[in-house]
């Protein structure tokens, strides 16, 4: 259970408080808490306030965020954002617009300068205005390393337990070449500096996708994330396996259903199975039960970056016969009245 304080608490607001609310609750709370205003033996509590009050404004002044934390709680912001993104794109400037003595810039940057990177972009501001290179990073840049993205990868659950190589198509954004910044871009505007030369494109890439994944695995490809004035970020390609009309996966094993004729069921069988190296040949003893679960070792999932290998799991179903003729009926009748006696 989470031990953070209820954000709408922090800021002293009601669950249905509007934009403009949560704006003049945070600034009230920010100037109050503002660490260069309290003595020194006070600084450090100061600090943890000040950022306790922004990380509940930035959830809360997001439509997404704060959407997720009124379904899920603080679990549903932590799950879907990393502590860096949920800061990420709140205007904190804006807030403080009209008061002028206050730092915004300086003290989210003493404060937050560990998240790994910068919330008003004041580092890359003060380089240009102090260097004529021009070599200005980009939001999210903080120490030169672009961020690290995201992107889904289909696989067929054959390929998933086989292993396989695919070529993906992934959106690459180069740094500007005025600035070296990586801001957002409209056509080949860059959004640090406004000036032309970012690029952005499509880059297709081959990755090893290795035997075991499932869905949720993450491959990580070094250097194929957003472009760093430094260097680039990662590439984390999240499977999804998609679903098979035959087998259903279990862990490692994989889960299947056959069908056995009442007389097969009765007096025992051999029963063609189907497994992902082909059909084999099942077993069933004399007098298997309907919904009966066989066990094929070693017929299942391998397990990723290991030697094990998962079962195959065989449900057998026993098919009642229907519309039986006249004699058919005498039959059963007969074997009923032997059963009984």
């Amino acid at each position: 259970m989470s031990t953070k304080r209820d954000y709408y608490e922090i800021l002293g607001v009601r669950k249905g408080a509007t934009p403009e609310e949560l704006k003049k609750a945070y600034r009230e709370l920010a100037l109050k808490s503002h660490p260069d205003r309290v003595p020194a033996e006070k600084k450090k509590e100061a600090e943890d306030k000040f950022k306790e009050i922004s990380e509940a404004y930035a959830v809360l002044s997001d439509p997404q965020k704060r959407s997720l934390y009124d379904q899920y709680g603080h679990a549903g912001v932590d799950q879907k954002f990393r502590q860096e993104d949920i800061f990420r794109g709140t205007d904190f400037r804006s807030v403080f617009e009209g008061f002028g003595d206050f730092d915004g810039g300086g003290i989210f940057e003493t404060i937050f300068g560990d998240l790994g990177f910068d919330l008003f972009g004041t580092r890359g501001r003060r380089r240009r205005r102090g260097s004529s290179s021009g070599g200005a990073r980009a939001r999210g840049d903080e120490g030169g390393r672009g961020r690290d993205v995201d992107s889904p990868l289909a696989v067929t659950l054959e390929e998933a337990c086989r292993g396989t190589q695919k070529s993906v198509s992934v959106p690459r954004e180069e740094p500007c070449g005025t600035c070296g910044g990586t801001g957002s871009v409209s056509g080949a505007v860059c959004g640090t500096c406004g000036g032309r030369g970012s690029i952005r494109s499509t880059r297709t890439l081959t990755v090893t996708v290795p035997p075991g994944v499932n869905t949720g695995s993450r491959l990580r490809m070094k250097g194929e994330g957003e472009a760093g004035s430094r260097e680039r970020g990662d590439l984390y390609l999240v499977v999804e396996v998609w679903p098979h009309p035959t087998f259903r996966r279990e862990g490692n094993d994989l889960v299947t259903e056959v069908s056995a004729t009442l007389p097969q069921a009765i007096l025992g069988a051999e029963l063609s199975v189907p497994t992902l190296e082909g059909s084999v040949i099942m077993k069933i003893p004399p007098g298997t039960q309907g919904g009966t679960t066989f066990r094929l070792r070693g017929k299942g999932v391998p397990e990723l970056r290991g030697k094990d290998v998962g079962d195959e799991l065989v449900k057998v179903n026993v098919e009642i016969p229907r519309n039986l003729s006249p004699r058919q009926k005498e039959l059963v009748e007969e074997l009923a009245r032997s059963l009984q006696g």
